[in-house]
């Protein structure tokens, strides 16, 4: 569990994992470089954390390696939980 909570930590793999949801098809990392300014080795790494506490799944498309969100309906909840306990903590520090 403090895994799965981990991954959700990063608020670049938070970024990810929306786009991810915005798109509805597999996408490939490489194409995923512009969406956090990131090299794609850390984007890699990011995706594969997400992907080790079962919130993305891959697959191979000739060269290609192809990510998407698994289970979307229950990835949007946990983001909207994600993003209402965030703006609590922004709004507690505010006080």
């Amino acid at each position: 569990m403090h895994e799965f909570f981990k991954a959700l930590s990063s608020p670049q793999r938070l970024k990810l994992l929306r786009h991810l949801l915005d798109i509805d098809e597999p996408i490939c990392y490489c194409e995923l470089e512009g969406v956090i300014e990131r090299d794609r080795s850390v984007i890699y790494r990011h995706l594969k954390k997400l992907k080790s506490v079962g919130l993305i799944e891959t697959r191979h498309a000739g060269k290609r390696v192809e990510c998407e969100v698994r289970e979307k309906v229950k990835v949007e909840k946990l983001l909207e939980l994600t993003n209402q306990l965030t703006n609590q903590e922004v709004n507690s520090n505010e006080s």
